[in-house]
């Protein structure tokens, strides 16, 4: 997620470092950077999220108590594809 910016940042430094404008403001350089480093995250952590989806487990009774009550109130249901909150086969 971090790569971009990794890779990117030091690289457009090295070109806008050439130009008169930053010369003169040298003591901006580590504001510049700052910023531009939370605009690459700001853009490539959901990119990076979405291109890696998440995929965890976690065990119900772990969860939040109006969560898990939520949860658990209602009947499952396994169905050829994959479980259901709404049951309609018989138990």
């Amino acid at each position: 997620m971090a790569a971009p910016g990794m890779i990117i940042l030091p690289i457009m430094m090295e070109h806008l470092e050439r130009y008169p404008f930053m010369q003169r403001i040298k003591f901006l350089h580590a504001p510049l950077q700052v910023m531009l480093v939370g605009c690459f995250l700001i853009f490539m952590v959901p990119a990076a999220c979405s291109l890696f989806p998440q995929r965890c487990s976690m065990k119900v009774s772990k969860l939040e108590p109006e969560l898990r009550d939520s949860i658990t109130a209602k009947p499952l249901c396994w169905s050829v594809m994959s479980w259901k909150t709404t049951c309609s086969c018989k138990n």
